[in-house]
């Protein structure tokens, strides 16, 4: 009897420690496949982040109080493989030192860098055999006016992530995607979507009401790129630049070297104008 209630006890005593050791061993798992599925999602979000930080630090380091070279506008460009994506090519807008004014930022972005693709394959370097930017992403601090919206269209590009709302020439690219067939002479939307996507960033928001004070003070006519070569302006480019250079990856085992390559990128991005390839 004595023994029976030994065993009965031992029993029980070995039930409430495997219960006891055990809870929170499953709990630890689900909490790390739950970190595991977190970090998944946000590394994406996190190298949007990384990329419009680059845009803004690319205008910052040309800055200029005159449009000398052309408007406070640049942009830079994502390559398509997601995981091991990287930034491979960016942009200003030269429209005054060009006399030029088809030469927005995205425009030069992304003829910019198929030049230097074709520059690199003719001198028998190993480049992506493209001759278009099929899934590729724009990083631009302003949102695409209608030439751009129409080339990254033509170009296949994905989608556009831009860092500031523009009133005036803005949702080129959702006006290519209305759907006007039920109408009389409609039509379908424009083939080739590009997704436009305003980007979750604080330096966005700051623009955006920047610019709104900047109405109020010199009148609803006022430009947009007038207002992108005033201190404030620059204040906000200076600040998204310094969070890049001090930038720690919060997923680093996928977007470590990204930021790595990105902040040197960045850094010998020069403050003068830098003229395309001469193919272009």
């Amino acid at each position: 009897m004595k023994k029976s209630r030994f065993y009965l006890r031992y029993l029980f005593g070995a039930v409430v420690m495997i219960t006891l050791v055990g809870v929170p061993t499953v709990q630890a798992r689900e909490h790390t496949q739950s970190n595991d599925n977190a970090s998944a999602i946000y590394w994406k979000t996190e190298k949007d982040h990384i990329g419009m930080l680059a845009a803004y630090a690319v205008v910052y380091k040309g800055w200029q109080k005159d449009n000398a070279r052309g408007y406070n506008i640049g942009s830079v460009l994502l390559s398509n493989d997601s995981l091991n994506s990287r930034l491979v090519f960016w942009g200003r807008n030269c429209n005054t030192v060009t006399h030029n004014e088809t030469q927005h930022g995205e425009v030069r972005l992304m003829l910019g860098y198929l030049a230097k693709l074709n520059a690199d394959r003719q001198h028998k370097l190993k480049v992506p055999d493209i001759k278009n930017l099929d899934g590729y992403t724009v990083y631009t601090t302003l949102e695409p006016c209608a030439q751009c919206s129409g080339m990254m269209t033509l170009q296949k590009v994905h989608n556009t992530i831009y860092g500031q709302g523009d009133p005036g020439f803005g949702k080129a690219l959702e006006r290519l995607q209305l759907n006007s067939s039920s109408l009389p002479n409609g039509y379908l939307p424009y083939p080739r979507p590009v997704i436009s996507e305003r980007a979750n960033i604080i330096y966005c928001n700051q623009l955006e009401k920047g610019f709104s004070e900047y109405q109020k003070k010199y009148g609803p006519d006022a430009h947009i790129t007038d207002f992108l070569k005033s201190e404030e302006a620059r204040q906000i480019f200076e600040s998204a630049y310094s969070e890049l250079k001090a930038y720690k990856a919060k997923v680093p085992s996928i977007n470590d070297r990204f930021l790595i390559e990105t902040k040197k990128m960045v850094e010998s991005v020069p403050k003068e104008f830098v003229p395309l390839h001469p193919d272009i």
